[in-house]
């Protein structure tokens, strides 16, 4: 396949500002001005904050000024897109993965505009704003696969790596559980239960709780209520955070299995053992910022950075995923 650097240096700035984006609707999020601006896609029928303010409203600035950057990023996000796709199908011989890239990429923006709309007119629902944050999720991963896909790299031959079949489906399988994983934390986020368990490990250290898995993972949601600051009970959202916590000893488990299984496999293959270090790397960090959260009481900038820690562990895993396809020629 033909690789063209141009769109693959589009894309990787495009990446950082798509994760970008994702550290500005999660700091949207714990500053409570979801609904900063009551209406789409302007605030108070205005596309600025000044223009709000100055004709009377009753806005919250450091609020409204928040959704509007927010807003803002996500325009040049759709900018960044827009080019990326025009430039897979207008060259010519881009290869069949570009293309099936550029139109999910199209199909994941769309989406994505549209949930945004429906964040705010539906009134913060769980599973609209879930769904947009996992969209964003999406974009970033997309977008980091048309980066290394059109990245000039130097395959590896089989002989030097001789077990990444296997290797790639495991990976395949932890990439499964990791994004299961950032699901329960959107869900964690939407549902406001981050704060639900004071203790650590355990909910409520001596005392335990009582689960209730069906009532916690409802997606079905009662229109015209404002679901700011969250309507499930108490008890609720300690379900929703414990799962969110033994997902993560699950990935944490998994992952680390994975890399003892695969690190005496890559002796000869040390462009791929790097990203397990850089795999272990991050995971430690997101531990310790999820344990963070919950000891000092979701700072603004622990929470966010918890975001921006799940994200790099996801593209992360799918270079990972992607060099050992590769190396199987799959790609």
């Amino acid at each position: 396949m033909v690789k063209y650097t141009g769109i693959a240096r589009l894309a990787f700035f495009a990446s950082f500002f798509a994760l970008g984006v994702i550290a500005l609707g999660a700091f949207t999020r714990l500053i409570d001005a979801g609904l900063g601006c009551p209406d789409w896609p302007g605030c108070y029928g205005h596309f600025t904050v000044i223009g709000a303010e100055n004709a009377g409203t009753h806005l919250v600035a450091y609020k409204a000024w928040s959704e509007m950057i927010h807003r803002y990023f996500v325009g040049g996000l759709s900018l960044f897109i827009l080019a990326i796709v025009g430039n897979v199908f207008v060259r010519k011989n881009t290869g069949k993965l570009n293309k099936i890239l550029g139109i999910v990429l199209i199909a994941l923006l769309v989406y994505q505009i549209r949930l945004g709309q429906w964040t705010v007119t539906l009134k913060l629902i769980p599973i609209i704003v879930s769904q947009h944050l996992i969209g964003g999720f999406l974009i970033l991963s997309t977008l980091w696969l048309v980066y290394l896909n059109n990245k000039n790299t130097t395959l590896l031959t089989q002989n030097k790596l001789q077990h990444s079949g296997t290797i790639l489906f495991f990976a395949s399988v932890g990439l499964i559980i990791l994004f299961t994983q950032i699901m329960l934390g959107a869900w964690t986020s939407t549902n406001y239960a981050s704060l639900s368990c004071p203790g650590f490990p355990f909910c409520m250290n001596q005392q335990s709780i009582v689960w209730h898995l069906r009532e916690a993972f409802t997606v079905s949601s009662t229109l015209g209520i404002n679901y700011e600051g969250g309507v499930l009970p108490e008890s609720i959202r300690q379900t929703i955070q414990m799962s969110h916590r033994f997902g993560a000893f699950v990935l944490t488990a998994y992952l680390l299995v994975l890399m003892m299984f695969s690190m005496p496999k890559l002796q000869r293959s040390p462009d791929i053992a790097k990203i397990f270090y850089v795999i272990f790397g991050l995971l430690c960090v997101q531990l310790c910022l999820g344990i963070s959260n919950v000891v000092f009481k979701l700072p603004v900038v622990t929470a966010v950075s918890h975001t921006v820690m799940a994200a790099l562990l996801l593209i992360s895993m799918i270079t990972l995923i992607f060099k050992l396809a590769v190396n199987r020629g799959a790609v």
